[in-house]
């Protein structure tokens, strides 16, 4: 005796359980009155500086410009010391 099973007759248990686990996450997502979320001010504070930091740009422009002519008129320098003293004082700082 030769026995054919096909899926048609078979009921999917897979769906049947996923519907049964959706269903138990929605009764137990009731959020009561007692459930909130507060952010202090000073987080929402950093939130809105960290926001403006990404909205500037990542090269100044104008800055850029303002020394290119500085170097193209030649009047552009630099000073040796006052470059390594603020080096010096910022790795104090770091390390």
């Amino acid at each position: 005796m030769i026995m054919k099973i096909d899926g048609t007759s078979i009921s999917p248990i897979g769906s049947v359980q996923a519907a049964t686990k959706v269903s138990q996450i929605n009764k137990n997502n009731n959020i009561s009155d007692q459930d909130k979320l507060a952010v202090s001010e000073n987080a929402q504070v950093f939130q809105k500086l960290v926001q403006k930091v990404k909205d500037l740009p990542e090269v100044r422009e104008d800055k850029v410009k303002e020394i290119s002519d500085l170097i193209s008129r030649g009047e552009f320098s630099l000073d040796a010391d006052s470059i390594a003293a603020s080096m010096l004082s910022q790795e104090k700082i770091g390390g």
